[in-house]
């Protein structure tokens, strides 16, 4: 079955599990294109991840098989220019930003708060409704501003840059009105328990991390105190090489983005304090 993600036709090896095929069913792509890249997954990297994961499983299953097919994928699609991001991901009237945070920050929390200041509540999600912990009439109101929130990925994007001599060495097909050395998003199948995402890509352009606060505001950041916090998020690879080459990758993306900490509490008000200060007084 070939699938496209991240702009990459990728072909998974055929096998009894059903998780994998219902999660990215929206990603499924025509037969006749050719692949470039091949997942083979094994029943041996399906027990790994049994032998790895927290959770105790008694046989392989699907789940299992579903995050096989994400660590090949992840290890494979460095060598390519990309990598994938622990985090949210938004797209604002066609401006990437993502979330970055420890597991139990409020991700989630800050997302929908940020969906209902934007978007309003009439059209959010039930998966996001039930996170927030009150409601709200906050929201943009300016007859001159009305931006549109999309929910690019709620878990694991792939972060992607296009150099033009590199894909057409390799063969990769190059997006109409792709911007070389930009990093881009892009949803996938992995879209974390809410299943919040799509299939599209956003030129990313702020990375913003997470933090507890009693008060909200938001600060700078400069590119040293971003590389700790953002490698907490990125999938490491084992391969020295594929290694090098990750850290390649996010000292691009730390150098093109705009960085900052969102110092937050759980109230609806921190989602406007925190758009206010990124998209219109920066």
């Amino acid at each position: 079955m070939k699938y496209s993600i991240a702009d990459f036709v990728m072909e998974v090896a055929e096998n009894n599990y059903k998780k994998f095929k219902i999660i990215a069913e929206k990603f499924r792509c025509d037969d006749l294109k050719k692949a470039d890249l091949f997942l083979p997954v094994t029943d041996d990297d399906v027990i790994y991840e049994m032998n790895y994961c927290d959770k105790k499983y008694e046989k392989p299953n699907g789940i299992l098989h579903a995050s096989a097919v994400l660590r090949k994928m992840s290890d494979l699609i460095v060598g390519y220019n990309s990598f994938l991001l622990h985090s949210v991901c938004l797209d604002i009237d066609g401006t990437g930003m993502v979330f970055s945070a420890l597991s139990g920050t409020g991700k989630s929390t800050h997302l929908a708060n940020w969906y209902a200041y934007i978007n309003g509540e009439e059209n959010m999600p039930e998966a996001l409704k039930a996170l927030r912990n009150k409601k709200s009439d906050l929201r943009i109101d300016s007859k001159n501003e009305k931006p549109k929130l999309t929910i690019v990925n709620g878990d694991k994007p792939i972060v992607r840059f296009f150099d033009k001599e590199f894909c057409n060495k390799n063969g990769l097909e190059i997006p109409q009105g792709t911007e070389f050395g930009v990093p881009y998003a892009y949803g996938t199948p992995w879209n974390g328990k809410e299943k919040l995402g799509c299939n599209m890509r956003t030129k990313l352009r702020h990375i913003c991390f997470i933090e507890r606060s009693e008060t909200n505001f938001v600060t700078k950041i400069d590119k040293k105190d971003a590389v700790e916090r953002i490698l907490k998020q990125v999938y490491i690879p084992k391969d020295p090489t594929a290694l090098a080459q990750t850290f390649k990758l996010v000292d691009r993306l730390i150098n093109f983005c705009e960085l900052w900490i969102i110092h937050c509490n759980m109230e609806p008000e921190s989602a406007k304090i925190a758009y206010d200060a990124i998209f219109k007084n920066h």
